[in-house]
C-alpha cells in the first residue's frame, strides 16, 4: 500500500551511543529510554521499516528532551535525515518552551526545514500548554503554518513508561478551543478526546484536530480504530505506528482488518498527505 506513517519516531547516532548519559540528567528520558532493551532508531532503519510496509513515508518526531543541547543535536539530525530522503521524511522539531530563549531553537529548526512541533510533552518539561509558554507556541505555529502533535495521556487505564506528561483530553479541547484553525494531532487516539465529539459545541470547536493510532494495539482493542472513524469521520484519522516501539508493517496489517478499502486509504496515507500539503509541506 501507498501510505504515511504520521508518528514514527528517531534519535541522532550520538543520542544512540550517549543513551545512558541522556539518561543520567533527563528523568523522562531515563523513564521511557534508560533500559537498553528500549528501541530506538536512526533515519536508515526507519526508511527499511516503511520499505517493509509498503509506506512510501512517514512524518518524523523525535524526544521532548529537557535540555537544549540534547534539543538541538536532535532536531539537526531530524531536518538532516528528511532533507536526503528524498521527500519521504517530514520532520517534527521538538522544543521546550519551558527553557528561556527556546524560541531561538523552534526558529532554527524551522530554518533547516522543520514542519511542526511534536511530539510535545508539555508537562514533562514543566511548562503549561494553556499559559504563556503554550500560547506563543501555538501563536507561533498558527503564524508559521506548522502542525503540533501532541502525546496525549488517557487518565485511566495500566501504567507505561512514558503515560503521563503530555495533555488530557480536556486541555486538548481547550486548546484547539483558543486557537481556531491551528492543525493538531492528538496522538493515541486522542486519549479519549474523540468521545466529546459528540457534543455538537465541542466538534465544532476542534474541527482542526487529527487523531492519530499510534500504539492503538497497547493501548484499546482490535476494534477501537473502527469505532475512532465513526465518531471523527474517516478525514480526521491518520494512521501512525509509534516507530520504532512498533512495527509499521503489523499496525498496517490490524488497521486492514478493521476499515473497509477507501477508507483505509485515506486512514493510510491520504489524510496525512492532504494535512502536510494543506501547511505547505508537500
Amino acid at each position: 500500500m501507498a501510505g504515511m506513517d504520521a508518528h514514527t519516531h528517531l534519535f541522532a547516532p550520538g543520542q544512540l551511543l550517549g543513551r545512558e548519559q541522556i539518561a543520567q540528567g533527563d528523568r523522562t528520558f531515563r523513564e521511557m529510554y534508560g533500559d537498553p532493551a528500549a528501541r530506538m532508531a536512526v533515519a536508515r532503519q526507519l526508511l527499511q521499516a516503511l520499505d517493509e510496509a509498503e509506506l512510501d513515508s512517514a512524518v518524523v518526531a523525535g524526544f521532548a528532551f529537557t535540555h537544549e543541547p540534547d534539543l538541538i543535536e536532535q532536531n539537526e539530525y531530524l531536518m538532516e535525515a528528511a532533507r536526503v530522503s528524498g521527500g519521504r521524511l517530514v520532520p517534527l522539531a521538538t522544543v521546550n518552551p519551558a527553557l528561556p530563549g527556546w524560541e531561538r531553537v523552534a526558529h532554527h529548526a524551522l530554518d533547516l526545514g522543520a514542519r511542526g512541533f511534536g511530539e510535545l510533552r508539555p508537562h514533562n518539561q514543566g511548562w503549561d500548554p494553556l499559559g504563556e509558554q503554550g500560547r506563543r507556541l501555538c501563536g507561533l505555529a498558527k503564524d508559521s503554518r506548522l502542525v503540533l502533535l501532541w502525546h496525549c495521556s488517557e487518565p485511566v487505564g495500566h501504567a507505561y513508561p512514558g503515560k503521563f506528561g503530555g495533555i488530557a483530553p480536556s486541555e486538548l479541547v481547550a486548546i484547539a478551543t483558543a486557537f481556531p484553525g491551528l492543525p493538531m494531532i492528538a496522538a493515541h487516539l486522542g486519549a479519549g478526546a474523540s468521545f466529546y465529539l459528540q457534543m455538537p459545541e465541542v466538534r465544532s470547536a476542534i474541527d482542526s484536530v487529527y487523531f492519530d493510532t499510534a500504539a492503538a494495539s497497547l493501548l484499546y482493542d482490535d476494534g477501537s480504530v473502527a469505532r475512532l472513524v465513526d465518531l471523527t469521520g474517516p478525514e480526521r484519522v491518520l494512521f501512525g505506528s509509534d516507530y520504532p516501539l512498533l512495527s509499521p508493517r503489523r499496525q498496517i496489517e490490524r488497521l486492514a482488518a478493521q476499515l473497509p478499502g477507501p477508507v483505509l486509504e485515506a486512514v493510510c496515507g491520504g489524510n496525512a498527505r492532504r494535512l502536510f500539503s494543506d501547511n505547505g509541506t508537500q
